[in-house]
Parts: structure tokens; C-alpha cells; sequence
């Protein structure tokens, strides 16, 4: 039985325990990992801290990652790049989440789209409860029958992509894959991308190489990259955490041919492929058009803010829009 979460700094929290129960925890995510958090926690104005459940000699039976963000002179609660959601991690399904849920509330006064992968009611305390869904594919049977899901788009697709001549080659040059999204998509993401979530996420590519938890590709057309692909892969769950491809990547279809390789080597493993769908239909489409199911979360929200922090806050959003 774990006893009430307390809630600890980062330099007080012991790493080996925590990520010990995350990895003995039945819904466990490698988002969850210390080691995960300081990568994509790293930058000035960013941090963590963790509420810990311990039994009655001080082991860690559960714990939950806080991320925060410096805003208008105080830690808010903000979800960070490169990390769909957080959970109660516990070494017993049988913890009840909903005390870890209202400590951070109680204790923070804003939090902004926290996400949290469980499917179970979010408790009242939170403001603003949105339903979510990632998309995630059943790799367990034979490749013929995942392929025989794919729709009659993708199965075309697919067949386009294999008539270009692309060649697929493994890389550990993050840097590519940074050049491919910075010069072909970055102008369509709304208020901009930062320089410090470029440095965020060539950090995190070096904290998963050397774990072996990365496979990166490349798609070359004529000796030229053209689209790449970023996967995770940590216990049952391969993660498809970034990807980018430029004009002639995205008509030449190279990234189905890249997400068709994955399947086709991890077919009839015990393991399932997860989309990371973001909040956009036509993406979460493509990737449903895989044969992809929907796999439910939340993402809460909450404000306690005085009236002129949200006065700022209101002026500050409608700069960025």
C-alpha cells in the first residue's frame, strides 16, 4: 500500500528507484523514465518534479512526473515537446490515481493541457477535461493480414512508393531529420518553433541511442534525403516520435514506405506501433488509413490565476495566434 504522494524536487528524487517502479509499473511508457524527462525538461524555463507513493520502508510503489514551465514569474504545469502523456506509474494497477491528480492541482494554480493516458473519469478538481486519442497498431499478427487492413488509399500509396526506386537507409545523423522539418514544415506550425526544441530533440535522440532505444531512417531519392523517421522502441511499444519529408518525399509517399518497412519486419511480435496522433483530423486519418485503432486519454486543465495573470495570459495567446 503506498502512502500519500509527496511531492519532491528533482534533485531529491532517487533516479534508480523511480525509474524501477515505472519499468515494474503494467502501464509503463518510456516517457515516463528520469532519463526520458531531463532530455525533453531540459531547457531554461523548464523543469520537473515528482509526486512519490512509498510503502512503509520507502520503496517507490508509485510515482508521477510533473513537468513544469516558467510563466508569468511562477512553475506552471505544461506538457512538454516530444512526450504525449504522463501517468501514475505504479507497481500495483490497484493504486488509486485520483490522490496524485489532486496534489498537483492543489499544489500548482495553472496547468495547461496536461496529458494523461489513463481512461478512467479525471476527477472534478480539473477545470477543463478534454478526451484525446493516439492511434496504435496490433503488430501481433502476420504482416499480410495488417497489410490486408491498410485502406484502398494506402494499399496505392503504398504501391506508388514502391515504383519511385527509394532508398531506405539507417542513420544516426539526427541533424537531417532537424534540416527536413525546419525547411519544409516548421512554417506551417501555428506561433512557430523554437530554436530550443531542436535542441530539445537532438538531446533526446542522444539519451535514446545510447539506450539502443532509437531506429532512425532515411528515404534518398537520387542520393538525397528527402523523408525521414524517428522510432522508439521500449518494452511492447514502438513510438513513431518525429518525421519530416520535403515536396518530393511527401508525393513520392516515402514515409509510407517507411512506416510499410517497420511493419513488415516487426509483424507477428508482441508489440504494437503507436501513431502519436496530434489534434489534426487528416493526420489522425492517414494514420488510421493503416488499419490503426483509437487508444483513449485525457488532457486536463486548470486556472487559478489572478485576474491580471489572466489578463496577460489572454494578451500573450492572442500574439501567438
Amino acid at each position: 500500500m503506498a502512502t500519500s504522494p509527496c511531492l519532491l524536487n528533482r534533485s531529491e528524487l532517487d533516479t534508480v528507484a523511480w525509474d524501477k517502479c515505472v519499468t515494474a509499473s503494467p502501464n509503463h511508457i518510456v516517457y515516463g523514465y528520469s532519463w526520458y524527462l531531463d532530455s525533453v525538461l531540459s531547457e531554461p524555463g523548464w523543469k520537473w518534479m515528482g509526486l512519490v507513493g512509498t510503502n512503509e520502508v520507502g520503496t517507490y510503489q508509485a510515482v508521477m512526473p510533473i513537468p513544469l514551465r516558467r510563466k508569468f514569474g511562477q512553475w506552471v504545469v505544461h506538457q512538454p515537446l516530444f512526450c504525449q502523456f504522463l501517468v501514475v506509474f505504479a507497481q500495483e494497477a490497484t493504486i488509486d490515481p485520483l490522490p496524485f491528480y489532486r496534489v498537483v492541482q492543489q499544489h500548482f494554480r495553472y496547468g495547461s493541457k496536461l496529458s494523461l493516458g489513463e481512461t478512467t473519469s479525471a476527477p472534478n478538481c480539473f477545470e477543463r477535461i478534454e478526451p484525446q486519442h493516439t492511434y496504435v497498431l496490433d503488430l501481433r499478427n502476420s504482416y499480410e493480414t495488417i497489410a490486408g487492413n491498410y485502406n484502398r488509399d494506402r494499399r496505392l500509396n503504398l504501391r506508388r512508393a514502391q515504383s519511385v526506386g527509394w532508398q531506405i537507409v539507417e542513420s544516426d545523423d539526427i541533424a537531417s531529420l532537424i534540416t527536413l522539418f525546419r525547411v519544409h514544415h516548421a512554417v506551417g506550425v501555428q506561433g512557430g518553433v523554437g530554436e530550443w526544441a531542436y535542441v530539445i530533440l537532438a538531446k533526446l535522440y542522444e539519451a535514446l541511442r545510447l539506450r539502443q532505444l532509437a531506429r532512425l531512417r532515411y528515404a534518398l531519392l537520387d542520393g538525397q534525403i528527402e523523408a525521414g523517421v524517428l522510432f522508439v522502441q521500449e518494452g511492447n511499444r514502438i513510438i513513431y516520435l518525429f518525421n519530416a519529408a520535403s515536396t518530393k518525399g511527401r508525393t513520392g509517399n516515402a514515409r509510407t514506405l517507411l512506416l510499410d518497412q517497420l511493419v513488415r519486419e516487426q509483424a507477428q511480435q508482441p508489440l504494437v506501433l503507436d501513431f502519436e496522433s496530434p489534434e489534426k483530423a487528416s493526420i489522425a486519418q492517414f494514420y488510421q488509413s493503416f488499419g490503426a485503432a483509437a487508444e483513449p486519454y485525457q488532457i486536463v486543465s486548470w486556472n487559478r490565476l489572478t485576474r491580471i495573470e489572466r489578463t496577460l495570459l489572454r494578451i500573450k495567446n492572442s500574439l501567438i495566434r
